[in-house]
């Protein structure tokens, strides 16, 4: 059982959202290729736990606050127990050496143990300070099958690659959820913070970036009106005029939060493709009017 689903960080979608419209320099393309490859990571890794035999409840992302901010990437409760996973998804050779780890270019990078049990101490803390007094038990999950980890700790709790199929059969089938797992789960999403301080959102204004409908297929600025929709020049994909301008109502919502959605504010967006009049009937369709006259908007 699912009790908190992940979903796709706003800093990943802010950086897929502006990649179609601005050219990204070279520090927000490494920040936007590290935090799809961790997303990528973390939903290969939930296709494994899919496989979890017996009643258990799953916590994914969770943002705990005690003293310090703490992002949980999953936490499984299952056996009497609580297992947090920390994962990474690592492409390439590295080895341990002296408790450190090292690419095969002998170049160190960042110790994910070190990460995994600050995880491990917030998590433990904020239990102790809710009463929970199920074990807590963490693992570093190395998840992508083209990594390769040499002389990696064995008392670590360290899972490679090769060993997830056999560590998620472990875990023996229970046949009911305790109160107590139930109860755990509870406070733990109860300290969940929704609006993580992590995020990184590129710097971006409404003026430097391309204005139309990005193709929903290819992603590229290359759509041009047909019929009752878009086409894009590229791939060919057609869309639906209304499901493109609600698609794209959702991109300037998000990007700019702060800014009403009007048929002008929308028809200038996407790049003036479709016109006023149709967007405002979609804009009637699916969004409450508010104002009156030439000061009306949607919601």
């Amino acid at each position: 059982m699912i009790t908190k689903k992940r979903k796709k960080p706003d800093e990943l979608i802010a950086y897929e959202l502006l990649s179609k419209r601005k050219q990204l320099n070279e520090q927000e393309k490494k920040r936007y290729r590290s935090v799809a490859k961790g997303f990528e990571g973390e939903v290969m890794f939930d296709t494994y736990l899919d496989k979890l035999a017996g009643e258990h409840i799953i916590l994914k992302d969770l943002l705990i606050h005690h003293n310090k901010y703490c992002q949980m990437d999953t936490i499984l409760l299952k056996n009497g127990k609580i297992f947090l996973f920390e994962i990474k998804n690592f492409i390439g050779e590295y080895y341990w050496d002296d408790d450190k780890l090292f690419m095969l270019n002998q170049v160190e990078i960042d110790n994910p143990l070190v990460q995994r049990d600050r995880a491990h101490s917030i998590l433990r803390r904020l239990l102790q300070s809710l009463d929970i007094k199920l074990p807590l038990v963490s693992y570093l999950i190395f998840v992508n099958p083209e990594c390769s980890i040499f002389q990696a700790p064995l008392d670590k709790q360290i899972i490679l690659p090769t060993q997830i199929n056999r560590f998620i059969k472990h875990f023996p089938i229970t046949t009911h959820i305790t109160s107590q797992e139930k109860e755990a789960s509870e406070n733990l999403k109860a300290n969940h913070i929704e609006n993580s301080p992590f995020n990184q959102f590129p710097a971006y204004q409404y003026d430097q970036l391309e204005k139309g409908i990005p193709c929903y297929h290819c992603g590229n600025m290359a759509t041009i009106p047909k019929k009752q929709g878009v086409e894009c020049r590229l791939c060919g994909h057609f869309e639906k005029g209304s499901e493109a301008i609600m698609r794209i109502c959702r991109e300037y919502q998000f990007l700019f939060p702060e800014r009403k959605i009007t048929s002008t504010s929308i028809y200038n967006w996407g790049g003036r493709m479709i016109s006023r009049r149709r967007i405002f009937r979609i804009l009637q369709q699916y969004y409450e009017k508010k104002g009156e006259h030439r000061c009306h908007y949607f919601e």
